[in-house]
């Protein structure tokens, strides 16, 4: 077998980072459920698959610990041991396939084992190495962060991904003489052909005619690396949580909080049936149907010890909470499986309000219930509420960063704005204050830059930006309309600036950012 074992490595995969793989989000997540672990504030943490190792190299630039990670892709370690070296973080990169990595005498015991969609895309032999890792080398009570596309959602889908597979190996065609590494191109037209068909396949099965007109749509490395593997593995909870089961252990929940909210995602009468489903496996295994589940993000625990009720009560006084957005742009509104719900203005609205005075300074549940003035408001329903936002990702858990960890994260922030002059940018800032990334547009790191370097006037980070802007070919773009001139250019950058010295600012001083 050759290294790449299968997998896909025409191209290097997309810069992504993600939030669920954050150590203060998955202690959230058990604490939330109810479930003690074992992630401390020093933590040896590891993540299987890294891809370029943009989230590996913010969490160890934002956390204390030492960070591992594995990849068998030259160019994707190349990519992240860049990064390291900015930030200057306790990082320890491998190149290696997880057999082999897995097979290692000199690994330490870990806290956090974290593999991010890749138990779809690899092959048994792989899964079974991953799963030895996880049973002698997660500490107990440690967390294992497991994602991974599911059933039954893709069950109409998945003829899709069979077509793409048959065009990829077809004569050129239409795509001939087009860059196309991994036959990307080839797939897609020939799924175009079949489509074109009119096949009674599409016309009855409305899911996959919907994914197969938007496929062309996506990045080329994306799709390539999404669908285009020589494995694809399409499992059901049940089954994943068995492999678990013979590495000891437990499902705990999923890290995507929204998940937790039932009026969200079921109606009453799923509601009613799932409550007399037990165990809590078999509850999740039924609830995907109902939801028609497609994609998971399962967090298990190595030795699950349920938390007392009073310890429950003192995490939700004591955890601090932080907004991630500012004030302007968050929108009372949320979707679940049963579409999309408006949020009560009377209790979101306060309580959105609250956490984003005195400068977006990090509160705990009874300081946002006493500034909020909904002192009548009952704690599960304060609960409630800040379970939603932390779902929306608009709000993060929230500790005091050393000056260490202040100092990587702006380090690391220094190599992602200089990126934004000469690329390929980065969209993600680390933030200290919440061990995490901060999705940042590229104008945003751009009037950061300048703000750093001693510009304070809206004109000036305007001007500043728009120089960058002309040396790539960028223009400002305002009610989706692109500016053509120079002068419309630098009026809709300098409307931008403002924003940013107003409300940008304050939230990033907060999140630790900036001082």
């Amino acid at each position: 077998m050759q290294w790449t074992d299968g997998y896909y490595t025409g191209t290097e995969y997309t810069s992504g980072y993600y939030p669920n793989l954050a150590p203060d989000h998955l202690r959230f997540v058990c604490h939330a459920a109810g479930v003690r672990c074992r992630i401390p504030d020093r933590p040896t943490y590891l993540e299987l698959g890294f891809g370029r190792g943009v989230s590996v190299n913010i969490h160890a630039a934002a956390n204390a610990g030492v960070f591992w990670g594995v990849d068998f892709n030259p160019a994707h370690v190349a990519h992240a041991e860049r990064l390291a070296e900015a930030s200057g973080a306790d990082v320890v990169l491998s190149e290696e396939g997880f057999a082999d990595f897995c097979a290692r005498a000199d690994l330490p015991m870990f806290d956090v084992i974290a593999l991010h969609g890749v138990w779809s895309w690899i092959s048994e032999a792989n899964r079974q190495a991953i799963l030895g890792l996880i049973r002698l080398r997660l500490r107990p009570g440690g967390v294992a962060y497991v994602s991974y596309n599911a059933q039954p959602g893709w069950s109409a889908l998945a003829p899709v991904r069979h077509l793409l597979e048959l065009g990829r190996d077809r004569p050129a065609g239409a795509a001939a003489g087009v860059d196309d590494p991994g036959g990307v191109e080839r797939a897609l037209d020939f799924l175009k052909d079949v489509v074109g068909a009119s096949p009674k396949f599409f016309a009855e099965v409305k899911p996959a005619a919907n994914l197969a007109s938007g496929l062309p749509k996506k990045n080329r490395s994306y799709l390539a690396h999404e669908y285009l593997n020589a494995d694809w593995h399409i499992p059901y909870f049940a089954d994943v949580a068995g492999a678990m089961a013979e590495a000891k252990l437990t499902f705990v929940a999923s890290a995507r909080v929204l998940d937790r909210v039932n009026d969200l995602n079921l109606t009453p009468e799923a509601v009613a049936l799932l409550d007399r489903c037990k165990p809590l496996e078999l509850r999740e295994a039924v609830r995907d149907f109902m939801v028609n589940q497609r994609f998971r993000p399962d967090v298990f625990v190595k030795g699950l010890v349920r938390m007392t009720v009073a310890e429950q009560e003192r995490f939700w006084a004591g955890q601090a909470f932080v907004l991630a957005s500012a004030r302007d742009e968050i929108v009372l509104a949320v979707s679940g499986a049963l579409g999309e719900a408006v949020l009560p203005a009377e209790v979101y609205g306060p309580v959105v309000d609250a956490l984003a005075a005195e400068d977006y300074r990090p509160k705990t549940l009874p300081e946002v219930v006493a500034a909020s003035g909904l002192t009548t408001l009952r704690t599960m329903d304060a609960v409630s509420a800040l379970t939603v936002l932390v779902g929306m990702e608009v709000l993060r858990p929230a500790r005091v960063p050393s000056a260490q960890e202040a100092a990587r994260s702006r380090a690391y922030n220094a190599h992602v704005l200089e990126r934004a002059v000469t690329g390929p940018a980065l969209k993600h800032l680390a933030a200290p204050v919440i061990g995490g990334g901060l999705a940042c547009p590229r104008p945003v790191q751009l009037f950061l830059r300048a703000w750093l370097a001693g510009d304070r006037e809206a004109s000036a980070l305007a001007a500043s930006t728009w120089a960058v802007f002309q040396t790539t070919g960028d223009r400002a773009v305002k009610n989706d309309r692109e500016m053509v001139t120079p002068e419309e250019n630098l009026e809709v950058l300098t409307e931008m600036a403002e924003r940013f010295i107003q409300a940008i600012l304050p939230l990033y001083r907060a999140l630790g950012v900036l001082d």
